[in-house]
């Protein structure tokens, strides 16, 4: 149900009428140190939602609660909520934004009447008409899910060859949208183009996916890719020996864990952890927050901090046990209120505590089959000096293992300058054109069958 409530009326004749919060809201969240991610709030009596244009175009119901000029809007089905308060203006929303037990700063301003949205030029992106068939499919996932996908495939009768993209960590839609970028969209339209088949899906719980993302574990997604990627092989016009799996980030990690009990043929694997998520973030937040010029004793106190609510989280198995003990060590360090309310929140649930352990090292082990890794040389968020040697030893018995370090690009594979998230929005590039090249190309020869 939605609900927006809207300010209540002047209870004496001194009180003003508070601002209505009816109209567009232009936002700006802090998901990094100097990085931002566009939002915008559509809030109206009828039914409110929250829209972020640049990892997605579906807008996501939410509820409002008001008392006076604070603000709650709670957005159930990504499992966040901003605590904001509102100017007396009635101009801006400020306050804090909480995603499974993360808290970042975010600010609304109220947008003029019939203005429209800034809108990045990606020049990348391909437009219709497309040279191939574009199908939209329900695909079955696990537990009697279904999930959205769209199924791109050359010309022609066929067999085609193909292949499943998985995305990376968050709320994915099928095309990966990451601040305005739209990498499995690309990548898949170049791949069809070079004559193979793909399939690209919403995650669970995302645009026209079914089920829950917030509770989902990695686990999740590696039984909804595994459900997708059999679909997939089981298609009129697919070639089922000629069929891969190309996993970008968290991506990377799943794709093995598909690999371990499907009928994978190669793997591609963009940027993929080859440490635990804990490591992970910890390794991500260090590099980032230096690149932005944080002051390295105060990164090395964040990180303290950080990691000693990770080991909590790990320690044990009881997630009210871990949301008693996280307040209390954070109180002990003054850190109270709402925001800590919902940092423990997320500690405390089972699908997060699953990815701060998760290790993709005993997966990526098992393969067997050829497997291509392509890594940015500055990437700082999955970083090739700590995840590069573990999977290279992981892969050493592999003697189909190619590895493809790449100067100058990012975690996107885009060509940065520094590598640090906050560049991304201003790179018109999607993906680097010879990062795009070499991987339709090794995939083409993945796929050439002997026939010809």
């Amino acid at each position: 149900m939605i609900l927006l409530m809207p300010a209540p009326a002047a209870q004496t004749a001194e009180a003003a009428p508070l601002p209505s919060l009816n109209g567009e809201w232009d936002g700006a969240l802090r998901i990094a140190a100097g990085m931002d991610l566009q939002l915008i709030l559509h809030l109206a009596e009828a039914g409110s939602t929250l829209e972020s244009p640049e990892q997605s175009s579906r807008r996501m119901p939410l509820t409002v609660t008001r008392d006076g000029p604070k603000v709650v809007i709670d957005v159930p089905s990504i499992g966040s909520r901003l605590d904001a308060m509102l100017s007396a203006d009635g101009r801006t929303l400020a306050g804090a934004f909480t995603q499974r037990g993360v808290s970042s700063p975010a600010t609304f301003t109220r947008r003029a009447p019939g203005a429209a949205a800034p809108v990045a030029a990606r020049p990348q992106e391909p437009k219709p008409p497309f040279p191939y068939r574009v199908e939209e499919v329900s695909v079955p996932g696990t537990g009697g899910l279904m999930l959205g996908c769209t199924l791109t495939s050359p010309q022609g009768p066929g067999p085609h060859p193909a292949v499943l993209l998985i995305a990376g960590s968050g709320p994915q839609t099928r095309d990966e949208t990451v601040l305005g970028h739209k990498p499995f969209l690309l990548l898949a339209d170049r791949l069809t183009r070079a004559g193979v088949a793909v399939l690209r899906c919403d995650k669970r719980g995302v645009g026209q996916s079914q089920g829950s993302f917030p509770n989902a574990s990695i686990d999740d997604f590696a039984a909804d890719a595994a459900a997708a990627f059999a679909w997939l092989r089981g298609q009129p016009g697919i070639d089922p020996a000629h069929t891969g799996l190309l996993g970008h980030s968290e991506g990377g990690e799943v794709a093995p864990m598909v690999a371990a009990t499907a009928h994978s043929s190669f793997l591609v694997l963009i940027a993929p952890p080859g440490i635990t998520g804990a490591e992970t973030l910890l390794a991500q937040k260090r590099v980032i927050e230096l690149a932005d010029g944080v002051p390295p004793a105060t990164v090395d106190q964040s990180i303290a901090r950080q990691r000693g609510l990770f080991a909590l989280a790990l320690s044990q198995d009881d997630g009210a046990t871990v949301r008693t003990k996280a307040l209390a060590q954070m109180a002990a360090r003054g850190a109270t209120g709402a925001q800590a309310q919902m940092l423990a929140d997320g500690l405390a649930l089972p699908s997060f505590r699953r990815f701060l352990s998760y290790d993709p090292i005993p997966a990526l082990r098992a393969l067997r089959q050829p497997v291509l890794v392509v890594q940015g040389l500055r990437d700082l968020q999955v970083t090739p000096a700590d995840n590069l040697p573990p999977i290279r030893a992981a892969l050493a018995g592999n003697a189909g293992a190619t590895f493809a370090e790449l100067p100058g690009l990012n975690h996107m594979l885009q060509p940065a300058t520094t590598g640090a998230p906050s560049e991304y929005r201003g790179i018109a590039t999607t993906i680097d054109e010879g990062a795009l090249k070499l991987i339709v190309d090794w995939v083409g020869r993945q796929t050439k069958r002997s026939d010809g």
